[in-house]
């Protein structure tokens, strides 16, 4: 294969990678019914090439074509494509992919193949016109390799950063969890929640709600049993709805909202102050309350050490670098960061925890989406 049409369409393909992912939209046309019904006996329909079960690549030897392109090559010959020929062989295409797809399904990996078939051949085309020669063209190839070029630095600044961080020792863990103990309490919790009364309600009917919560904490701290207080509640006040479920099994604190973390100040079967919070009261009782043990925090502290250590290499390495932006022009209300933390992926044990909740870095990719417009900040970030 040769080497430099490879590189040169490269930088293309990484800002066409969307296009790539159009095998995960590819649909069958709808059968007539009728036709599985033949006058002479059932005749099976005929499959189409892109249903074929598809193979798993890497039985096939490395230096096996994938592609084998005649008439496309990087030197043009006196503007004919005869006797020109470009191998790309099953080591090259996988290479390719994991560098710009590294987590593509197989029906992706079949198509990334071909769209990169297709956008080779017709840039060797475009070679043979001479296209890069037109101004506009040869302005646009500048301004794409500088972007290709700068997106490679910032994936590999990224990439050594997290790198360096993730050397957390047993030593830090340890330190962590002793200095953070309250963290790593975990609880059953029992919520009175009853919603605080409409706009519409008069002044004189306000006070009965909040009175009616008091009453309930009475009860509860009483012994009463909280989904049975729920339902009276509700009752009481002409609510239609059902009340929510009153239970909450091994929550922790970041578990809950912030004005809900005092529940764990309490000792086991004692009941919380009535809460007002934005929209409802809310009453609390700690039923029961134990310690992690290290050994089970240990990969959730990991994770935050990781993204402590990201955050303060990333610091040191660009301290130096500032940035004024215009406003008016962003139109945002103020700036943003210039180098922004890492985005952060949910431990399997969090889901469903509140944004505050910890978890592990994925690995940061910084490729642009089209070839106008891209963006190289993190997925979410404005």
């Amino acid at each position: 294969m040769h080497t430099r049409t490879i590189l040169m369409c490269t930088g293309v393909l990484i800002c066409a990678a969307p296009l790539m992912a159009q095998s995960k939209q590819e649909s069958t046309p709808a059968q007539n019914p009728r036709s599985n019904l033949p006058s002479r006996g059932r005749v099976k329909p005929a499959t189409r090439p892109l249903e074929l079960p598809l193979q798993n690549s890497t039985d096939l030897p490395p230096d096996t074509p994938v592609v084998t392109l005649d008439g496309v090559c990087d030197q043009v010959r006196k503007g004919t494509a005869a006797g020109c020929k470009t191998v790309i062989t099953r080591a090259q295409m996988d290479s390719l992919i994991s560098a710009l797809e590294p987590d593509a399904s197989p029906m992706s990996r079949r198509q990334f193949a071909i769209n990169y078939a297709r956008l080779l051949a017709a840039s060797g085309v475009g070679e043979r016109r001479h296209l890069d020669k037109d101004p506009a063209v040869a302005n646009e190839l500048r301004i794409q390799q500088k972007i290709v070029r700068m997106q490679v630095l910032a994936n590999t600044l990224y990439q050594r950063i997290e790198a360096q961080a993730a050397n957390v020792s047993t030593s830090e863990i340890e330190k962590y969890y002793t200095d953070h103990q309250a963290n790593f309490e975990q609880g059953e919790v029992r919520r009175l929640s009853v919603p605080k009364p409409a706009p519409t309600t008069t002044v004189q009917d306000a006070p009965a709600w909040k009175a009616k919560a008091d009453e309930l904490r009475v009860r509860a701290a009483a012994g009463e049993d909280f989904d049975q207080l729920a339902k009276d509640a509700y009752r009481d006040l002409g609510i239609k709805a059902m009340p929510p479920t009153t239970k909450l099994n091994m929550v922790r604190r970041n578990n809950l909202r912030p004005e809900e973390e005092v529940v764990f100040d309490l000792k086991p079967g004692d009941v919380s102050q009535v809460l007002e919070l934005m929209g409802t009261f809310v009453i609390l009782k700690l039923e029961s309350k134990q310690a992690i043990s290290m050994e089970a925090a240990r990969q959730e502290i990991n994770a935050i050490l990781r993204r402590e250590h990201t955050q303060q290499e990333l610091r040191n390495a660009t301290q130096s670098a500032k940035a004024q932006f215009n406003l008016k022009y962003l139109g945002m209300p103020s700036a943003p960061e210039l180098f922004p933390p890492p985005v952060l992926a949910q431990l399997p044990a969090q889901q469903g925890m509140q944004p505050n909740s910890v978890s592990r870095m994925p690995p940061r990719r910084w490729m642009p989406s089209r070839a106008r417009g891209m963006t190289v900040l993190p997925s979410g970030q404005p």
